[in-house]
This record gives structure tokens, sequence and C-alpha cells, in this order.
């Protein structure tokens, strides 16, 4: 659908800084929030793109929402609808606390159905969200798009 392009393009038009991450069914509420590395032969675990982004007054864009497991999801709604959300290392981020004021987050989802297989991400957490349908280009407006990114391409290919 393009829904990344979309966000990529608006956020680049308002000159804002994005961390990103992209979900998956083997995403835990671990990797949500902190990114095990590895440095001189000692794990150390910092954070990761959601909370960099809330911490430094980011929008972090979390792709696939869909396909991670409920417990992931309900996390994000902790976060947006009650303002709290506690981390592994024992710190709570806090809206109007710690959190910064120009924090945003842009989740980015398929429809629940055929063809994706992933969770019911609206039924889960969608009251806490204000959600926007992104519906697949018309057939003029998909090629207009692919010429306009690969202008040099032949148009019978």
């Amino acid at each position: 659908v393009g829904k990344n392009v979309a966000v990529d393009r608006y956020l680049s038009l308002c000159g804002a800084e994005r961390e990103y991450s992209q979900l998956h069914r083997d995403s835990t509420v671990s990797s949500l929030t902190a990114t095990p590395t590895l440095e001189d032969g000692i794990l150390r675990h910092e954070d990761a793109p959601l909370v960099r982004a809330a911490l430094h007054g980011r929008v972090c864009v979390l792709d696939e929402a869909d396909k991670a497991p409920t417990e992931v999801t309900v996390l994000l709604k902790a976060l947006v609808a009650d303002g709290v959300l506690p981390l592994p290392d024992g710190r709570i981020l806090r809206v109007g606390d710690n959190v910064h004021a120009d924090f945003r987050l842009v989740v980015l989802a398929n429809r629940p159905g055929y063809p994706f297989h992933g969770n019911a991400l609206f039924r889960e957490c969608g009251d806490a969200f204000a959600g926007l349908v992104v519906d697949n280009p018309d057939v003029d407006s998909e090629v207009a798009l692919l010429e306009d990114v690969a202008p040099s391409r032949p148009h019978d290919e």
C-alpha cells in the first residue's frame, strides 16, 4: 500500500526525526524497549527505538504491528492510553514527566483478514489510537509512482 513511503515523506516534510522498528511474531516486550549489543565481549542493553524516541522527542514508527503478539500491542496501549511504560531496567517512562513533549508514535499495520494473518490490532488497542485507513492505490496511480521512482526503466517491463 505504501504506508512507509507516505509516513517517511510526511516526516521529511515536517522535518521530524524518526526512530524505526519493524515488529514481527517473535517481538517481545523486552525487544520493544531494549536492544542487546555486544561491546568488547560485554553484553549491554541499549534503549530500543521506542524508548529513544520517547526520551529525545522523536517520532517512533512501528511497522507491521499487526504481526506482533498481543502482549506487545497491549504495551503500546499502556503507553498511549495510560501514559506509563515500565522498562526492564527499572526506569519508568511517564508522559508529562520524562517523555519528551515532542514524542509521537506512528503504528503501521495491515487490516485483519486475508491475505494478512496478523493479530486484530484495532480490536486490542484501537481505542487508544487515531486510526487512518490507507487503501491500495488504483493502477494508474501505482504506475505513476513506479515511473517516479524508476524513471529510466522501460515502460514495457
